[in-house]
């Protein structure tokens, strides 16, 4: 029975260390990803404010991003990878700071949060 309940907890500590290994880390390379999706001109490009949205960047902090936010339009804010890109920034990392402030969707220069 002892050998059971060592096993038991053996298995116990592995899951448990895995599960905090994937939760703790950096998000260098979801934040880089969605860096590079961000400064693309198509999924900024605008004719006016209306044309732009704002998403969340989850725990990356990007180039573009304040506060956890960023701007794109409409078919790059709804696209399936941006979808992805997303997930990716709100999984790589437990510890996220957040703060209060709102980003205002806007077209400059024909580019959602301005030119690139």
């Amino acid at each position: 029975m002892t050998s059971v309940a060592a096993r038991f907890g053996v298995l116990t500590a592995l899951a448990v260390s895995t599960l905090l290994t994937a939760c703790v880390g950096n998000c260098d390379d979801e934040t880089a990803a969605a860096q590079k999706f961000l400064s693309k001109a198509t999924n900024l490009s605008c004719q006016s404010d209306s044309d732009c949205e704002v998403v969340s960047t989850g725990c990356g902090n990007p180039a573009r991003s304040f506060c956890g936010q960023a701007q794109l339009n409409h078919a790059a804010a709804t696209s399936a990878s941006w979808k992805v890109l997303q997930n990716n920034l709100t999984d790589c990392s437990n510890e996220c700071l957040s703060c209060a402030a709102g980003v205002t969707p806007a077209c400059r220069d024909g580019f959602c949060g301005g030119p690139p």
